[in-house]
Parts: C-alpha cells; structure tokens; sequence
C-alpha cells in the first residue's frame, strides 16, 4: 500500500517530471488598449468601404496573415452587418473603459440577434479576424465553472478569495485580473460534473489525498474555466489531474482542457497541456468485469462525437487517447459514467472511492504518442517511473483511508473492487 505521504512524493516527482518535460507555457502578449482600438477601427472603415462600394462576395484579411476570411451566400450579408455591429459594440466598449458579457449584449437586443448562438458565432467570427483574445476586446462571459480547496487569491477589486468553501465558490469572469495565489496544495484535480465535485467536497477527500485543489467546469468547460486552470499551471505549477467518465463525451471534455477547442486556441491560448487523465478507461470497461447495471448504452449522439473525436489532429496525434476512441468506434461497448458507477456498485459506497479504485491512467510527463503500458508492478517512492504516460493510479485493497491508495500498473480485474 502507498501511504498518503509517499503520494505526496509522488505527486512532487510528477511535478519536476512536468516542468521538465513541458518546460514554460509560451506567453503570447496581447496587444495594448490603443492598439486594439486602432485595429478594431482599421476594420470597420474595411466593411463600410466595402459595403459602399458594394463589394460582393466580401473578402477581409485576417491580422497578421495571408488568409482572407470570406463571405459568398447571399444569406451572409446579414452576418457581414452584425460583425460590424459587434466590431462599432466592442470599439464603444474600449473607449468607455468598459465590459460586458456576451449573455448581456445579447439581451441588449435580441431581436437583432435571434439567439445566443448566432451571438456566440459572431464574437468568435471577430476575434479570429481580428487575430485579439476575446478579453482584449471588453467582451467576457459568464463564469460557470467551480473550483474549491487549498486556494486563495486577489480578485480585480483586490479583495481575498478563500476557496476553501463547502459548496465551491464561482470561477470569477476576470481571469486575467486575478493575482496573488496562494496554495498548500500538491495538485489540481479537475472532475467533469458538479455532482461528483460536490461529493468529494463533502467525502473531504484531501483526507485521502492529501491537499489540493478541485474544479469542475460542469461538463463542457466555459472559457473562464479553461483559461483558470492554465493560470493556475503557469503561477503554481502544479500536476492537475482530470477525472472524466468512461465516455466519448469525457474524452472530448480532456481533449478541450487539454488540448483546446478547434476554434479559439490559436488566439485565446487556453489549454493546459500538461493535463494528464485519470479514471476508468474505456479499455477498462470489459476486464474489470462491471456490472451491466452500472453501464449505459452508445447513443447515436455518442456515435457521431466519436467519429469527430477520431478525427481531430490533438486526438489522432495522441497514441493513447485515440486508443481509447477507437475502443467505440470499433465495437457496440457500452460507456460508464462514474456517478452510475458509484451509485450501482454495493460495494463503492462514495463517489471518491469509485474515482480512485478505477484510475488506470496516464499520470505521468513524457508525451504519449509513444507510450505502453508497463508491466505489472507497484509504484512506489523508490520505483515511480514518469517517463512514459502510462502510470496508472489505483486504489489496492480495502478503499477505506490513505492507507489503500496505491499507486498501481498492474492490469486491471475483478479484484479491484
């Protein structure tokens, strides 16, 4: 068995391993507020020239490239009118000095924008051409992820906000405004869903684990969520773990964390790459021998997301990841999410001991596209290896305190349980 200190020592190990490997995130300066004013209105007098010239198709060049983004259907013209409505928004929002959010710009008239999407579109729409972070152009969103634990930090205001609250506090919309943190942590743990970061509030699960720091975006993460867990790698610097279900849709929530969304990260820079996936796999659905009743069937829903999941470069790119989708793709198996897990095993009596009892993982630093599992063994302080991405995390034995967590690359069976 590991003991809860040697997991710390583990946990410091991979931290080294990761900075190592990863070395420090680029950081890409965003330009200053006169600066992105003087582009904002370098593209507006482009669309008016173009509208009065009557210019159709539309062609604009994207900022510091070669590319043109265009605009061909006739039913574009309108999106072509709302892009400079947004572009004359945000220029107002500059010179005031002031922000807004995307929910309230909406609402400030929805019927020009018939619904949030179309809204949403836009605004990515503008910041690709604009080639500017969304939050350069006073344009934000509102928070939904949450984070609690060993952690605490100057807001804008520069007011103390303690995490360390039974129920989680909001992720602040001004991430970039944020300073000043402080943790006693040795790691993050990023859970997919509000149900199970609640529980391992309540379970105190830095009991088992020691301290750390816990966030859920609440499925598919929000920007604010994302650029906090990169904040939160880059001032701190330490090993966040993700804790997702055996599904298509927790694969792609990792890949978003991890990897980016396919439409922001070339200029938001949101991803964590240093992430590293814990949990069950689905690999691991059929040899640990979980009961039907704790499995749900593929939708056609999951089918499709897999076929784009097999598909995007940040998946294919990554030995193990695209293992694991192609575990779908390739049979009719059936998903396990873990609050089900916990629920429908007698055994598994919290959801954290669920969550650590099946952790057949890649824990560790090195780049995956080249990783195997290793054979079996039992890791320890004297024997951790992080060189490759195969360290699994699993719990050995009676899960019942510190004593039973054991950090494990043995296959995974029945016995587990």
């Amino acid at each position: 068995m590991t003991s809860l200190q040697e997991i710390i020592v583990i946990l410091s190990d991979l931290k080294q391993s990761l900075i190592a490997f990863h070395g420090v995130n680029p950081v890409y300066p965003p330009p200053n507020k006169s600066e992105t004013m003087a582009r904002v209105e370098e593209y507006i007098k482009l669309v008016v020239a173009a509208i009065s010239r009557g210019d159709w198709p539309l062609q604009l060049p994207i900022h510091g490239s070669d590319k043109m983004m265009t605009w061909k259907a006739a039913n574009q013209r309108r999106k072509c009118l709302l892009l400079f409505h947004l572009l004359a928004k945000s220029h107002a929002l500059l010179r005031t000095n002031t922000t807004s959010t995307k929910r309230d710009i909406y609402y400030e008239d929805v019927s020009l924008w018939g619904n949030q999407p179309v809204l949403d579109s836009t605004v990515t729409q503008m910041t690709r051409l604009l080639n500017i972070p969304r939050r350069c152009l006073n344009i934000g969103a509102t928070s939904k992820g949450l984070v609690a634990g060993s952690l605490n930090f100057l807001d804008g205001d520069g007011k103390l906000v303690d995490c360390q609250s039974p129920t989680g506090i909001l992720i602040p919309n001004d991430v970039e405004k944020l300073s000043q943190f402080r943790s006693k942590a040795f790691h993050i743990l990023l859970v997919e869903k509000d149900s199970t970061f609640q529980k391992l509030i309540d379970d105190k699960i830095e009991s088992f684990i020691g301290e750390c720091i816990l966030i859920t975006g609440k499925g598919y993460p929000d920007v604010n969520t994302r650029r906090f867990l990169r904040r939160l790698w880059d001032e701190l610097q330490l090993p966040a773990l993700a804790l997702v279900d055996a599904d298509p849709h927790g694969i792609s929530i990792l890949a978003v964390y991890r990897f980016g969304s396919q439409n922001l990260e070339d200029i938001e820079h949101l991803s964590t790459p240093q992430l590293r996936f814990i949990g069950l796999q689905p690999s691991d659905i059929e040899p640990l021998h979980i009961p039907d009743e704790a499995k749900l069937p593929l939708t056609q829903r999951d089918r499709s997301l897999i076929d784009s999941l097999t598909q995007r470069p940040s998946v294919t790119e990554n030995l193990l990841l695209h293992e694991q989708s192609a575990v779908f793709k390739s049979s009719l198996r059936q998903i396990v999410r873990l609050a089900t897990l916990a629920h429908k095993l007698k055994r598994v009596q919290k959801v954290h001991r669920a969550c650590w009892i099946l952790m057949p993982e890649w824990a560790s630093a090195a780049d995956p596209s080249s990783a195997t599992r290793p054979a079996t063994s039992v890791i320890s302080k004297d024997n951790v290896e992080l060189s490759g991405e195969a360290l699994d995390l699993r719990a050995c034995g009676t899960p019942f305190g510190p004593a039973s967590l054991a950090f494990s690359c043995s296959s995974p069976d029945a016995s587990s349980f």
